[in-house]
């Protein structure tokens, strides 16, 4: 009953060769650089398709899955994408677990309990009729586990489960993981480049080379990670000096979902990183879009001494916004145009090319790199613009160490020219390296909600 995967498959001009089998109740790992194919080959275990494989394929219990038919093929194997908004297909969590077993013919009398305990299983019970596109990253990510869930598949194959999770949630996760692992003896394979996610759980992980995908350990993937630490360029932070007010608020406070977030009075300045976290669904993704006028807030919120929702229009001129989804955002034909600022390419990008690691890519389209590049990309577009703040959202997740390290020191340089800029992450360790301050909304004072309509 293992799945089994002795092929070799293409990703752009590479050939990658592996030889990988799952068993029930085993739990192993994927780790290598961004758009190394960790992804792709993720597709091709679960069937989706055998487009790129140029030699052998992917069985299930001796048969090839490809040729299972979909309702058969996802009961045995499910697929858990990196970008959760790619797979929903409904308004709520509620529907769209209750599309997911109506398109494998569960009788509906049965739907209704198998959809409780798979929103229960994930902690998101609360959010079950709440609109899809309202929830955070974080939470997005879980109800997209629930969709994997609800299913019962045999083997679940995870790409990045944990990248928009705060640690807590993140080991309550692991917990119920290794539940199904033992008591239901569910096979489980998951991408993730921070493997202390999965510490005292996932011990042996599929390594990718630029050629070759193989079996290694996790104290090696360990040693591995510390000799690239001592690779990287040190942080440095310039000494701050008096410069001019940017960002005031004023007894502010943000109404999230059933609480409100209160805020001290602070006033930021302009060659300031700061780092905000947070747990999962608290706001802080809502936090960046009240900077702009895009979330209703009580309290004073000042942009240049002018408060945002009387400056709105003007404001998109001295600030701009990474989004959370990458893909949000982009409106150029190619790589290199999205960084020329939408105007047509030339030799300007091609040192931030090869620092991002895209000089390849100059003439792809964005939305056909991988999720890390893309993430890469998006922040790279912003960095060359005259901005007073830049406001960043989830800028390494889906970044492998060196990678998230490149933009972190990118941002880093952006604020040294003067541009206050302000980075959501769950990262910690990124954030207390290369930040000024850093902001725990945990800490911020929750109290019970109430509507509220902006004054900003």
């Amino acid at each position: 009953m293992s799945l089994q995967a002795q092929l070799t498959f293409a990703v752009e001009q590479r050939l990658i060769t592996v030889d990988l089998q799952l068993n029930p109740g085993e739990a192993r790992g994927l780790y290598g650089p961004s758009g190394i194919g960790k992804s792709t080959l993720l597709g091709l275990l679960a069937g989706q398709s055998t487009t790129g494989i140029k030699q052998g394929q992917v069985l299930y219990q001796g048969q090839a899955i490809a040729d299972l038919p979909a309702n058969q093929r996802v009961a045995q194997v499910s697929l858990m994408f990196q970008n959760p908004d790619l797979q929903f297909c409904t308004q709520t969590p509620r529907t769209e677990l209750s599309f997911c077993l109506e398109n494998q013919a569960v009788a509906p009398t049965a739907m209704a309990a198998k959809v409780g305990w798979a929103l229960d299983f994930c902690g998101i019970a609360k959010l079950a009729d709440q609109p899809l596109v309202t929830l955070s990253g974080g939470e997005k990510q879980l109800v997209a586990l629930a969709c994997c869930v609800v299913l019962e598949s045999r083997y679940l194959l995870l790409d990045e489960p944990f990248a928009n999770l705060d640690q807590q949630t993140s080991q309550r996760l692991v917990s119920k993981l290794k539940q199904l692992q033992r008591e239901r003896q569910v096979g489980i394979l998951l991408i993730d480049h921070q493997i202390e996610n999965t510490s005292n759980w996932v011990d042996q992980w599929y390594a990718f080379s630029e050629n070759q995908v193989a079996l290694t350990t996790r104290s090696h993937l360990e040693q591995q990670e510390e000799l690239l630490q001592q690779t990287l360029m040190p942080v440095v932070k310039r000494s701050l000096v008096a410069a001019a007010p940017v960002l005031t608020m004023q007894q502010f406070s943000l109404p999230v979902g059933d609480h409100r977030l209160l805020f001290p009075d602070v006033t930021l300045a302009m060659g300031q990183m700061i780092g905000i976290t947070g747990r999962s669904g608290l706001g802080k993704s809502t936090f960046l879009k009240s900077l702009m006028g895009l979330a209703p807030h009580q309290g004073q919120l000042l942009i240049n001494g002018q408060r945002v929702k009387k400056c709105r229009r003007r404001l998109f001129k001295q600030l701009s916004w990474v989004m959370q989804n990458p893909q949000d955002q982009f409106i150029a034909v190619t790589v290199a145009q999205e960084l020329a600022n939408r105007q047509h390419a030339n030799q300007g990008v091609a040192p931030i090319l090869q620092q991002l690691g895209l000089t390849d890519k100059a003439d792809v389209s964005p939305f056909l790199l991988s999720q890390g590049q893309q993430r890469r990309l998006a922040v790279a577009s912003f960095l060359e613009r005259p901005l007073t703040v830049l406001l960043v959202d989830e800028p390494t997740y889906g970044q492998d160490r060196a990678n998230a390290w490149q933009l972190m020191t990118m941002l880093r340089q952006k604020a040294d020219q003067q541009t206050l800029v302000l980075v959501v992450s769950h990262d910690q360790q990124l954030l207390r390296q290369f930040c000024d301050e850093v902001w725990d909304l945990n800490q911020a004072v929750e109290v019970a909600d109430a509507t509220v309509k902006s004054n900003g």
